[in-house]
């Protein structure tokens, strides 16, 4: 689970954000790990990228692919009018088809550019995980790892008036036993190393592939009896006691824990990740600390409370 030292030796250290007035334009980092990525092929389709503190106005944006020695592999412009612009927000339109395939195993770059400058970047990693000697499917195989197990955030339902946190998280093909295609889950909210939360024994399953954007709640300890009727852990109980909380994703079938998120609470508030801040340096790193609504209807944002696995 240490990836991100490998990653961040490859980032592009030279290169700067331009210097604009107000905050700097941030692509929404959600919209990057949620970029279609195909594990076996090595594809990769650029599509609903959403940039915040967008400018008014026609926006020259494009999209750049670097290997580990920083050469631009291949580059994607996106078209000067937005799909949609809510507030500080526009979701992008690549001009199409924005599809890159990758073969070669080793780190690359995901740059997005604003006027030629970078504003934000997502590191990936390519495998193989098969060399195509099999007689009877003589296919290279390839997949993906990077950010997606490096971090996860929480957004808010409401239940009777009150906020609900809910953990969205991904798992992918990687988090499975050796020669496994599914798997089950339990997410364990630990405080002083005790379980003050988890989540419903029938919330968590994942599959092969690619990894998936998982969502799931939490609730007060309780017995697979008692799981019908068990009671939802709101916010208030995430943020009533100040100290440091570790959050746990364990796999059901051998007990192996595959995330470990850590935040700490202070004054009745989960604090923030440093990069969630305004001002963050280096600013490609940058995380904007708001989601796309789930299930809405229309463009639209809320506050994620971003978190960080060990």
């Amino acid at each position: 689970m240490r990836i991100i030292s490998r990653i961040t030796l490859v980032l592009f250290l030279c290169l700067t954000a331009p210097v604009l007035a107000g905050p700097a334009p941030a692509i929404t980092y959600q919209s990057m790990l949620n970029i279609y990525f195909h594990d076996d092929s090595g594809l990769i389709r650029f599509s609903d990228i959403d940039l915040a503190f967008a400018p008014e106005g026609p926006i020259n944006a494009a999209i750049a692919i670097t290997n580990s020695d920083n050469t631009v592999l291949k580059s994607f412009k996106f078209y000067p009018d937005p799909r949609w612009r809510e507030g500080i927000f526009a979701r992008l339109s690549e001009v199409g088809p924005a599809d890159f395939q990758i073969t070669d195993p080793g780190t690359y770059n995901i740059v997005f550019l604003l006027d030629g400058q970078p504003i934000s970047r997502l590191p990936v990693i390519l495998e193989q995980t098969s060399a195509g000697d099999d007689p009877y499917n003589p296919v290279e195989k390839f997949r993906f790892y990077g950010m997606w197990q490096v971090y996860s955030y929480l957004t808010m339902n409401t239940l009777k008036d009150e906020q609900f946190p809910e953990l969205n998280f991904w798992l992918g093909g990687r988090d499975l036993p050796e020669g496994q295609s599914k798997e089950m889950f339990q997410a364990n909210l630990k405080r002083d190393g005790k379980i003050v939360a988890h989540s419903k024994e029938s919330q968590g399953f994942y599959h092969d592939g690619h990894y998936q954007d998982t969502r799931i709640s939490f609730y007060h300890p309780h017995t697979k009896r008692e799981m019908v009727n068990a009671l939802p852990y709101l916010i208030n109980d995430w943020t009533g006691t100040d100290g440091d909380y570790s959050l746990e994703i364990v796999r059901r079938s051998d007990n192996q824990l595959v995330r470990l998120f850590k935040f700490s609470v202070s004054g009745n508030k989960i604090q923030p990740l440093a990069a969630n801040q305004i001002g963050f340096e280096p600013h490609v790193d940058f995380i904007i600390p708001r989601v796309m609504e789930h299930g809405a209807r229309k463009y639209g944002f809320v506050e994620a409370i971003w978190l960080k696995s060990e």
